[in-house]
């Protein structure tokens, strides 16, 4: 075939953070807080605040992005006089690698198909 690029790209080793910025579409910010729970353990949007810096409405963001793919989940507790929080909880990281390395393969197959059959 004529004017094809030239396909040696050399494997670049790419971090957790990169590959879960790709799989989930996910931002550095996101990624970040994630790894936060995980290491910290669970944690409200106030502590949250504390610890990162940013205003309110960019740390509800990411923690609801953060659940929309299934990373964290949220729990609710009552306030004795009226009213409730949440507390947010990481997904477990082993459960976490088995997803994406389930995806990988998948996506693996899908493509090694359609390559096959161009």
């Amino acid at each position: 075939m004529k004017n094809l690029p030239d396909l040696k790209t050399p494997y670049r080793k790419q971090s957790v953070e990169e590959i879960m910025y790709c799989m989930f579409g996910l931002k550095k910010f996101e990624t970040k807080i994630y790894f936060n729970l995980i290491e910290q353990g669970p944690s409200t949007v106030n502590k949250l605040l504390e610890r990162f810096e940013k205003n309110r409405s960019t740390i509800q963001r990411a923690l609801q992005d953060l659940t929309l793919v299934g990373l964290i989940f949220r729990e609710r507790e009552n306030i004795k006089g009226g009213g409730y929080y949440y507390i947010y909880h990481a997904a477990p990281f082993e459960d976490v690698k088995k997803n994406m390395k389930a995806s990988i393969e998948k996506w693996s197959t899908s493509v090694t198909t359609w390559i096959d059959s161009l």
